[in-house]
């Protein structure tokens, strides 16, 4: 933003694409009596008129090797020193100078020097295309970290996953051997009982043939039967008819 202040011209600007702190940049432009020939006087603004002049007052080229003054031969005295870099430099102490010595402000600090000169601002284009590059940097970077986190609580739960299948079959094959086991004593115990009663079938029915004979051989004799023989042969025969 710049303002015109009777024969003061001034601007602000803050660079937030800059690297390091944030400051604010003030301009200042010196107006001066311009003079034609026919007499008459203008106000103009010129930075170049001063700072040249305020560079070359306070500057001189020096050697880049032995950081010395560079002499001219012909006057024997420094070169004065005018670049853009001298004349910045220069008006920046002029207005520390006058800031300090004319308006008497204590706290007003000195201009820092640059140590680089290397450029440090970008163009608005350059600037937003950065922001959006480091915008999409961070959002991969966090869509990887989501991804890894991902990956890592599936991987965790594969293994308990797997961990539980493994118990499961573990504790089928327990019930299936069980079941097996089970069966086969059944199987066993079903045989056992089918040769028993077979065994017993046999058994029944030869007491039963050796009853039938001693009866008939007693009757046959005319001795007769006691009535408890009778009742156990005829019990022993109902038996066996009712199996």
């Amino acid at each position: 933003m710049g303002e015109d202040q009777g024969d003061a011209v001034f601007a602000a600007r803050l660079d937030r694409d800059e690297a390091g702190r944030h400051t604010v940049d003030a301009f200042l432009l010196p107006t001066y009596d311009f003079r034609y020939k026919d007499g008459r006087v203008v106000k103009k603004a010129s930075v170049s008129k001063f700072s040249k002049e305020q560079a070359r007052a306070r500057y001189v080229k020096t050697d880049k090797k032995t950081g010395k003054a560079i002499i001219d031969r012909t006057t024997g005295k420094p070169i004065p020193r005018d670049d853009t870099r001298a004349q910045g430099s220069a008006l920046q102490d002029a207005f520390f100078e006058y800031l300090r010595d004319e308006m008497q402000l204590s706290e007003v600090m000195p201009p820092e020097r640059k140590k680089f000169t290397a450029k440090d601002r970008v163009e608005p284009e350059e600037h937003g295309l950065r922001k959006d590059r480091q915008r999409l940097h961070d959002n991969a970077r966090s869509l990887s970290k989501a991804d890894r986190v991902a990956r890592e609580r599936n991987k965790r739960q594969a293994a308990q996953n797997e961990d539980q299948a493994r118990s499961l079959a573990k504790r089928e094959a327990e019930l299936q051997a069980g079941q097996k086991a089970l069966s086969e004593q059944k199987i066993a115990f079903e045989r056992s009982a089918d040769s028993r009663a077979v065994a017993l079938d046999k058994q029944e029915l030869q007491v039963r043939r050796d009853a039938k004979t001693v009866r008939n051989i007693r009757i046959a004799s005319g001795q007769g039967v006691s009535r408890k023989l009778n009742r156990i042969l005829d019990q022993s025969f109902e038996s066996q008819d009712a199996r």
